[in-house]
């Protein structure tokens, strides 16, 4: 009985040991490295510098809306060559090989619609080591307190090399090696599309409303489509302008250690009516009796 027992318990070590060892070959060891060294050349002009899994989205019942709002903007990006009023400019020094694109769907599928439904930026966006800053720009709209703009945003996820191991799912997700960042800003000069003309001025847009991973946390930008609400408020009556989204990220490009790819969906602005002020009633003239 006693040798049964302690057989038992050899076996127990062994296999704990063999698990240890498995997690520190195929996932912290790696991952370690990954930190340090550039990871070879990049899949594609489009693609992802770190393999990924892709994820189902999350079902979509309909346009985000708030009670009373209208959608002055409503973009899914099914096809980015058609966005009227939209703005595309990349101020990334140095200038890389791609812009915004139409989203590939072998790096992830969209939130809703069809599978490249959505639109993407990635590191080929800066040359070489370089600061990365893509701008899209929204159509003008009107800017007024209350008024909300909404949007879905993703970066590759991280795969879990030891499932096939035994290992508990998620146990290697230690997040994309290369953060992502995105910044939304506002500009309230109208149809403005100033941005500056280096990669660190914001132009116009000098209104920072959501900075998402500024400080480049792995695993800190969203690896499955995640809503954000902005509000906007302390706007005086009658401003016009455009909201931004910047793809901004320090030490990026090919030979930099950070930036991948981000894929942004789903774009509503909904601007809340100004309260309607009941017209003011005409004077009636006091009859005059007949003599």
């Amino acid at each position: 009985m006693k040798k049964q027992i302690n057989l038992s318990i050899k076996a127990h070590l062994l296999r704990s040991a063999l698990m240890v060892l498995s997690l520190l070959a195929v996932c912290v060891i790696p991952f370690a490295l990954a930190q340090r060294t550039y990871r070879g050349k990049p899949d594609e002009r489009y693609g992802s510098r770190t393999p990924s899994r892709v994820v189902n989205p999350t079902s979509f019942g309909g346009t985000p809306v708030t009670p009373g709002c209208r959608n002055i903007v409503n973009e899914g990006f099914d096809d980015i060559t058609n966005l009227p009023g939209w703005v595309l400019i990349n101020h990334s020094q140095p200038l890389g090989a791609s812009d915004w694109f139409q989203g590939n769907d072998g790096v992830f599928p969209a939130f809703d619609g069809p599978a490249d439904a959505y639109i993407a930026a990635n590191f080929n966006d800066g040359g070489g080591l370089a600061t990365i800053s893509n701008w899209l720009l929204t159509p003008e709209v009107t800017l007024q307190d209350g008024s909300t703009l909404t949007f879905y945003t993703r970066t590759v996820q991280a795969s879990g090399p030891l499932a096939a191991v035994g290992m508990p799912s998620g146990v290697c997700n230690t997040g994309n090696a290369f953060p992502d960042r995105l910044q939304v800003r506002l500009s309230t000069n109208g149809a403005s599309t100033n941005v500056g003309t280096t990669a660190t001025d914001v132009g116009d847009f000098t209104n920072l409303l959501l900075d998402i991973n500024p400080t480049y946390t792995i695993g800190g930008f969203p690896e499955a489509w995640t809503q954000f609400t902005i509000n906007v408020s302390g706007v005086p009556s009658g401003t016009t302008g455009r909201l931004a989204f910047r793809y901004f990220v320090e030490d990026g490009g090919p030979e930099g250690t950070r930036s991948n790819y981000i894929g942004i969906d789903r774009a509503v602005y909904c601007a809340v009516p100004s309260p309607r002020v009941p017209p003011t009633p005409r004077p009636r003239p006091t009859p005059v009796p007949r003599p």
